[in-house]
C-alpha cells in the first residue's frame, strides 16, 4: 500500500488565512491533510456525510497541529466499498489503515455526531493506539442514543414539514424525490439559529452508506462491555445546549458511562456545533489537545 500524493489546494479559513490543504488518496480513500504538529484525525458524521463540513471552521487548528481529514468508504471523493457493503467495523479497519500509512503511532481523534460513534468504536479497539478524544454532537455508547435522536428529531417537526418528509420518503423509492430534498427540510432542526445554515459546506449524503451503517448501528453498538478500555485516555464532550441530544440527554447516555470524560455545553448551539461556534470550539480543541487543562 502506498499514498498517493495529489494536486493542493488553496483555502480560506474563518480568519480569511490562505491555507495549503494537501490531497492524497489511500486504497480508495481519499484525505486531505494541513498544517503541522501533534495529528488530529476528523470524524465526519451521518453516516454518509464527507469531510467537507469540518471546512473552512476547523483550519485555524492548523497553526499548531496536522489536521487529517477524510471521507469515509463510498462518502465524498472516496471510492465505494467492494460490492457496496458498508458496515461500522469496516469504517474502524479503515481508520487504522489510515493511521498506518500516515505514520501516525497514535492519533487524537474528533468525532462528531456518528464520527463521535466511530471514534468510540475504534478507541475500544485500538486503545494504544488514541491519544486523546474530543466528541461533538455526541449520541451515545450504544444503540440507544441512535433511535432517540431519531425521536427527539421528530419531536421538533412541524406538522407540515412532517407531511412534506412523508412525500419525499415515497417519492426516493420512486426516484421523484431525492435525500437532498429530505435534508433541505431537516437542516434547520440541527442549528440553533437558522442564519447559521448560510455557514454550512454544501455537503452531501450517500443514502446506502446511511442506510446500511445506520441498520448496523440499530442491531450492533453497544460498547458497554469494553469501555473500561478507555480509562486512560483523556476524553471531552462539548455538546449544544440546544443539540436535538442535549447536553442532560448526553450525561445520561454516554458521559455517565464514561466518568473520567468532561462534559462541556456550548450556549445557544444545536448540533452542528462546529458550524455554528467555530470559535468556541476550536478553543476548546486546542486547549484540549495541548494538555490535560481546559482554560
Amino acid at each position: 500500500m502506498k499514498i498517493n500524493w495529489g494536486s493542493n489546494d488553496k483555502l480560506k479559513d474563518v480568519d480569511n488565512n490562505t491555507v495549503n490543504l494537501i490531497n492524497a488518496e489511500v486504497d480508495g480513500i481519499h484525505v486531505n491533510l494541513v498544517g503541522n504538529g501533534e495529528a488530529i484525525v476528523f470524524l465526519h458524521g451521518g453516516p454518509g456525510s464527507e469531510h467537507g463540513f469540518f471546512l473552512p471552521h476547523v483550519l485555524p487548528l492548523s497553526r499548531q497541529f496536522k489536521l487529517v481529514f477524510y471521507d469515509q468508504n463510498g462518502c465524498g471523493k472516496s471510492e465505494p466499498s467492494i460490492e457496496n457493503q458498508y458496515s461500522m467495523m469496516s469504517e474502524v479497519n479503515t481508520l487504522e489503515l489510515l493511521r498506518k500509512e500516515l505514520k501516525l503511532e497514535k492519533i487524537n481523534l474528533f468525532g462528531e455526531s456518528w464520527g463521535s460513534m466511530l471514534a468510540l468504536l475504534y478507541a475500544t479497539t485500538y486503545p494504544e493506539r488514541v491519544n486523546k478524544i474530543l466528541l461533538t454532537a455526541a449520541i451515545g455508547v450504544t444503540a440507544e442514543g441512535f433511535k432517540t435522536f431519531g425521536i427527539e428529531l421528530e419531536k421538533r417537526l412541524s406538522k407540515n414539514d412532517q407531511l412534506n418528509l412523508l412525500k419525499l420518503q415515497e417519492g426516493l423509492e420512486t426516484g421523484q424525490s431525492s435525500i437532498n430534498d429530505i435534508l433541505s427540510i431537516l437542516d434547520k432542526y440541527y442549528v440553533s439559529s437558522e442564519d447559521s445554515l448560510k455557514k454550512k459546506a454544501n455537503t452531501s449524503i450517500e443514502p446506502a452508506v446511511n442506510q446500511q451503517i445506520g441498520e448496523d448501528i440499530i442491531k450492533n453498538y453497544d460498547l458497554t462491555s469494553r469501555l473500561h478500555l478507555l480509562h486512560s485516555i483523556p476524553i471531552v464532550v462539548a455538546q449544544g445546549s440546544d443539540d436535538i441530544m442535549p447536553p442532560s440527554l448526553i450525561k445520561d447516555l454516554l458521559v455517565n458511562y464514561i466518568p473520567h470524560a468532561k462534559l462541556i455545553e456550548i450556549k445557544n448551539c444545536g448540533h452542528w456545533t462546529v458550524v455554528e461556534k467555530p470559535v468556541e470550539m476550536n478553543k476548546i480543541a486546542k486547549n484540549f489537545f495541548n494538555s490535560d487543562v481546559l482554560n
